[in-house]
């Protein structure tokens, strides 16, 4: 079972490198075509009432019309420019809990900041599902960009599951990042929208598919590109190997399987992304 399901994926990416070299680059095709909504409806997940917590503020920032929600990190007034993360959370809602998860980045110097998407925790829009969550991502890289303290130089990208496949995408276009970190992500994006019970869109129409598709871009990632992957998950670790394999023939890409499930893998992730910031000049 183990063999065929490495040949399947080896396959896969034989064609899916043959693809990418005709398909131009992401930015490209999001520019000639902007997601058409079947639905217009918010993101599908509950949420709570939110308070920050000490060290944190909210504050807003622009995407595009919408004028959207983030929280955050302070720190004390300092000549000195701080490096800076955009943690996309996963799922469809933020938490006060997604931000416990990363405040290992504010610990070791870093500030960070953690938006709603559109659509999202009471936020303007629509839920689009990978579609202008991608530009909410970058927007929000510019925002940092703009913060006093903040050393635009170094100002990075990290997501977490469904954060974690935006993070790909992101790397992909062209933005204010340094870098990509992509924890327990899932670059077979089609695979895992075909499965998903709220598809916005006609999942039919093949121009939606193509902007939401990072195998089709796979030789024009713009940022070095680091994917973490669960020990606990074969199909995780087979389908990041193989989409990083397929990066670093024209672009930077790592991929390290770290031990743990879907959320403990986290931790030590983050702290193994923290060294690769280090040591990124």
């Amino acid at each position: 079972m183990a063999m065929k399901l490495i040949q399947q994926h080896l396959a896969f990416a034989l064609l899916a490198f043959s693809s990418a070299s005709m398909a131009g680059t992401l930015g490209d095709a999001r520019q000639a075509y902007s997601t058409r909504l079947t639905v217009s409806a918010k993101a599908p997940q509950d949420f709570a009432a939110l308070r920050a917590p000490a060290g944190v503020k909210e504050v807003g920032y622009q995407s595009g019309p919408l004028q959207l929600a983030a929280w955050m990190s302070t720190s004390a007034p300092t000549t000195k420019l701080a490096p800076a993360v955009v943690f996309l959370h996963g799922g469809f809602s933020f938490g006060e809990d997604d931000w416990d998860a990363a405040k290992a980045l504010v610990d070791a110097g870093y500030i960070l900041l953690m938006p709603r998407l559109r659509g999202e925790n009471g936020n303007p829009g629509n839920f689009e599902l990978f579609g202008g969550e991608v530009d909410d991502a970058i927007a929000a890289g510019r925002y940092l960009a703009a913060v006093p303290g903040v050393d635009k130089n170094r100002i990075f990208v990290m997501g977490h599951s469904v954060g974690g496949s935006l993070a790909v995408l992101v790397a992909q276009m062209q933005s204010p990042f340094k870098a990509s970190v992509s924890l327990s992500g899932y670059p077979r994006l089609l695979e895992w929208i075909d499965h998903f019970r709220s598809i916005p869109f006609d999942k039919n129409n093949e121009r939606e598919r193509k902007i939401r598709n990072p195998y089709l871009y796979a030789d024009s990632v713009n940022t070095p590109l680091y994917l973490f992957s669960e020990s606990n998950n074969p199909r995780v670790k087979a389908t990041n190997a193989e989409f990083c394999a397929l990066v670093a023939k024209t672009s930077v890409c790592q991929h390290e399987v770290v031990s743990g499930d879907h959320q403990s893998m986290m931790a030590p992730a983050i702290a193994k992304a923290l060294a690769l910031f280090a040591s990124i000049k």
